[in-house]
């Protein structure tokens, strides 16, 4: 394609929105309201997987031994953890070590222990993996050890909390394909009009000689310009919103004491990302749209 003939159709395009204001600004306001709306299950599940992970990321793995374990086999262990990539950093409590700890929990109630002996207790580790989706693996392999008595993780928290997140994310898929129908209608509409205003000169380009994809490159380039500016105008929102509510949020959980389990991403983190997948949809929506608009009122 030449250069001069795309430059026409650009500016074709660009001032078919001028032409069919009113109807532009209709468009581009559907697109805005679509992608505002896309954008907070886009969000949504951003920050949950975010704090699922921060949440997994702390999963403690703690191997207790058996009371009467030998230290070679004790330390056989100790040198498998030690040794594994998968290990993000471990501790090793005695059965001394281990009663320290449960005194200072109880300070308040030392009743609660009372006559309880270190002989009780077990000789235990706690783990951190640096990938949790490796803790079934590694405590199925720590398990077959001579020595391991018991593995303990929250599993069942783990598995409840992917398995919301599987269905958020399934949840914003079809949100995103029903607005995406609803906002490529409209934009079909908008081109439709000047399909139809324009079908004399269409028809007497069709006999000249043009060729189809001359004939609707300037609707569909019109169609990607109204994608677009909705889309810059649904980031400059989302981003004014989000980092209003992130700053809310993330300033109370200091507060509270629950900075360990929910933050928000920054916006900063993000914020690329985001305007990059407004900017491909909307303007994949003005495209369908467009491409829809002139394949079925066109007469060529």
């Amino acid at each position: 394609m030449k250069i001069r003939t795309m430059k026409y159709m650009v500016k074709e395009g660009f001032a078919n929105t001028y032409k069919n204001l009113l109807m532009t600004i209709a468009s581009v306001s559907m697109v805005v309201a679509s992608l505002l709306i896309f954008g907070i299950f886009l969000m949504f599940t951003i920050n949950l997987s975010f704090n699922l992970n921060r949440l997994k990321s702390q999963t403690e793995i703690v191997v207790f031994l058996k009371s009467d374990v030998a230290v070679m086999e004790a330390d056989d262990i100790e040198l498998k953890i030690e040794s594994d990539e998968r290990v993000a950093n471990y501790i090793r409590l005695s059965k001394e070590q281990a009663f320290a700890q449960l005194a200072t929990t109880y300070i308040e109630d030392l009743e609660i222990i009372e006559g309880l002996t270190p002989e009780f207790l077990n000789e235990s580790f706690r783990i951190h993996l640096n990938n949790p989706d490796d803790i079934s693996e590694f405590t199925e392999e720590l398990s077959e050890m001579n020595g391991v008595e018991e593995i303990s993780y929250p599993m069942e928290s783990l598995n409840k909390l992917s398995t919301l997140m599987h269905w958020v994310n399934v949840g914003s898929m079809v949100v995103l394909a029903l607005l995406l129908i609803i906002s490529v209608s409209i934009i079909s509409n908008t081109i439709k009009l000047t399909v139809y205003a324009r079908r004399r000169e269409i028809g007497i380009m069709k006999y000249i000689g043009a060729k189809d994809w001359f004939i609707r490159g300037p609707f569909v380039i019109e169609g990607m310009i109204i994608g677009l500016v909705g889309a810059i105008l649904s980031f400059v929102l989302t981003s004014y919103f989000y980092n209003a509510v992130s700053t809310f949020v993330n300033t109370n959980a200091v507060e509270y004491g629950l900075n360990d389990l929910v933050r928000m991403v920054s916006l900063s983190n993000i914020g690329g990302q985001i305007f990059l997948i407004y900017s491909i949809i909307g303007m994949v929506m003005g495209l369908i749209g467009s491409f829809i608009s002139v394949r079925k009122y066109l007469n060529v």
